[in-house]
């Protein structure tokens, strides 16, 4: 189960020392020596860094390192550092033992997290010999973590992430994301992030506060207020997950940060999309991009030269990028290449065929409408009767593969036939694109719509069209703003520029999907990987008595709907999520079904485990 395995805290302002003053003496006295003064706010500054490396980032504060030159003569060197280190050494020394006192809600807080199984790691800018003065007696008083490193035990020390990576390695917890890095200054948010793990800011006795706890508590409410708003802006800004007041609230945080872990589970996704997808397609999305950006315009460019290069390998067809789910691509299509005096043919065999009914309707287009069985294929002897016997059609439409049942129709011979016709040729490719071919130019098809978030195994959030450039180029008929596909082109071409807000971190997604469907192999290789799953699929449920419905001649490799039969879909769905699989209800089928998709990033060893799993449901 995805959840917090490890806790790692902060020492000095975190867990013991309120207010973190043990080391700020010895940074003041440390300076003095050489005749400086520095004051409280600038001796806390770096805090959380290796105590000599927190020295040289005060030594580089202007007014310091212009005053210490003066005095000393010559600009500070390493030396120096090293003599004003020494003097903050002895004093802490001196100090350490003074300051262990272990902060409020500490102990609970450990014995909650300890009762739910949650190792205690912990860091310190703390060198190795000051952690031992103080271990001794922290552990007397109640606090004893599970691992501690201290900073001049590892390359870098905060932000750099290895003494978390260090405990993570002693705790043996190999997810950061199930690791909580809890601290009091900024150092401490920034080496959480720097190692990947949530990050929690505590404010109250911390060394961004600076208050002893009486101080604290003898401020008037409203300005303790403001000082403590000033310490939540510095840990938002440093990119702090949560920031809390005390120790008291952090089991609560923790309680949070699971619900996120198990809303971010991994499941295989045996759908026809969204769909299970690569982590480094997840990745690309990290970055912000700007849409008017040259290199952001190029990268669009890119994307859809490849999307075209996929079925139409030819000047006469272009990409258009449309943002939205792939039913706005199909509807884009009608609104923009169907004009309203004319007739359009739609072919239907499922609910995506009555989903383009449904949209011509509203778009008030002059349409027809030619259903089969959602079990059966499409005859395209049918479609050639009923364009002979109303030649005042001018469009056919259909779709390739209608994921209502699995069925997949003959769209060579369909589009063949219609352009024959001389009909203009309009396919909803949605499930099918990258997986089956498709040859625009040699069957006719005029224009075609799919998305990133099917076979390309891309993210949701972005459909295409690819149409010959003379339809886009041609007078638009959309009724709608958003929907005209030739104004989409318009401002696409040349340079790469949407209309409107590029989706841009699934654009960037679909960069890297693609790459990846090239590096695989490209249609070859992903119809071949695709084909092995659902054989493997056909061959296991059928050792469990589970029948398709569709016949094996009308079905796609894309998924397959089973009867249910005596089974519970809502229990097994349960089962299944639980061991890691998630799968589809039926769709509108006269008997109650359940679908399995066999697409997107799975392989035959994963729907042979999926299999596994129903096997022992069914017992």
């Amino acid at each position: 189960m995805n959840q917090v395995k490890g806790v790692i805290f902060d020492f000095a302002g975190t867990t013991i020392d309120y207010g973190c003053f043990a080391p700020l003496k010895g940074f003041i006295d440390g300076f003095a020596s050489k005749n400086v003064s520095i004051t409280p706010e600038e001796a806390r500054g770096p805090m959380g860094l290796l105590k000599v490396d927190h020295i040289r980032a005060l030594t580089a504060i202007p007014h310091i390192n212009k005053e210490l030159q003066n005095n000393l003569g010559h600009s500070v060197t390493d030396d120096d550092v090293m003599e004003i280190y020494h003097v903050f050494e002895d004093v802490l020394l001196k100090n350490l033992v003074q300051y262990s006192d272990i902060k409020p809600f500490v102990v609970d807080c450990v014995d909650y997290l300890r009762e739910k199984g949650i190792k205690i790691g912990s860091t310190s800018g703390y060198t190795r010999e000051m952690m031992d003065f103080i271990l001794p007696e922290v552990r007397e008083k109640g606090y004893s973590p599970d691992y501690t490193v201290c900073a001049d035990e590892v390359t870098k020390g905060r932000p750099a992430p290895y003494m978390i990576w260090q405990n993570m390695n002693a705790l043996q917890i190999d997810n950061p994301r199930q690791v909580v890095k809890v601290g009091d200054t900024v150092a401490d948010i920034k080496e959480g992030l720097s190692a990947e793990t949530w990050t929690v800011g505590v404010v109250m006795g911390s060394s961004e506060m600076g208050l002893t706890e009486e101080e604290e508590k003898s401020l008037p409410k409203e300005e303790l207020a403001k000082r403590k708003d000033v310490v939540k802006q510095r840990f938002y800004k440093a990119g702090a997950d949560y920031i809390i007041d005390d120790l008291s609230e952090l089991p609560n945080v923790i309680e949070k940060i699971n619900d996120q872990l198990a809303e971010q589970e991994d499941h295989k996704l045996l759908t026809p999309g969204p769909l299970t997808t690569r982590k480094s397609v997840k990745l690309a999305q990290l970055a912000d991009h700007c849409t008017w950006d040259d290199d952001y315009k190029k990268l669009t460019i890119s994307v859809m030269n490849d999307i075209t290069d996929i079925c139409a390998n030819t000047d006469e067809y272009a990409t258009v990028l449309l943002q939205g789910s792939g039913s706005y691509a199909v509807e884009a299509m009608i609104q923009t290449f169907c004009k309203d005096d004319e007739k359009l043919l739609i072919v239907e065999n499922g609910a995506y065929g009555k989903r383009m009914v449904k949209q011509a309707e509203l778009a008030h287009k002059n349409y027809c409408v030619l259903s089969f069985d959602m079990c059966s294929a499409i005859d395209p002897e049918a479609v050639k009767n009923i364009l002979e016997s109303e030649p005042s059609i001018k469009t056919v439409m259909f779709v390739h593969s209608e994921t209502t049942s699995g069925v997949i129709n003959p769209i060579k011979e369909i589009a063949s036939i219609a352009k024959a016709a001389g009909k203009t040729v309009l396919v909803d490719t949605m499930s099918s694109f990258a997986a089956y071919e498709t040859n625009m130019k040699e069957w006719g098809i005029d224009a075609l719509a799919a998305s990133a978030n099917k076979c390309l195994e891309g993210l949701p959030g972005l459909s295409f069209v690819i149409a010959r450039k003379d339809l886009f180029e041609a007078k638009s008929n959309s009724k709608s703003l958003c929907l005209d596909l030739c104004d989409q082109y318009k401002g696409l071409y040349p340079d790469g520029k949407f209309r409107f807000t590029s989706p841009t971190t699934i654009l960037l997604a679909l960069r890297r999907a693609i790459d990846l469907y090239k590096m695989e192999g490209g249609l070859a290789a992903r119809k071949e990987r695709y084909a092995a799953n659902h054989k493997v699929l056909m061959e296991e449920t059928r050792k469990l008595g589970i029948k398709a419905i569709v016949d094996e001649k009308y079905q796609s490799y894309i998924i397959t709907t089973f009867a249910l039969e005596d089974i519970s879909f809502e229990k097994m769905y349960t089962h299944l999520k639980k061991n890691g699989f998630v799968i589809y209800p039926g769709k509108l089928t006269d008997i109650p079904t359940f679908r399995i998709g066999t697409i997107g990033d799975i392989y035959p060893s994963d729907i042979k485990k999926l299999c596994d799993c129903i096997k022992a449901y069914k017992k």
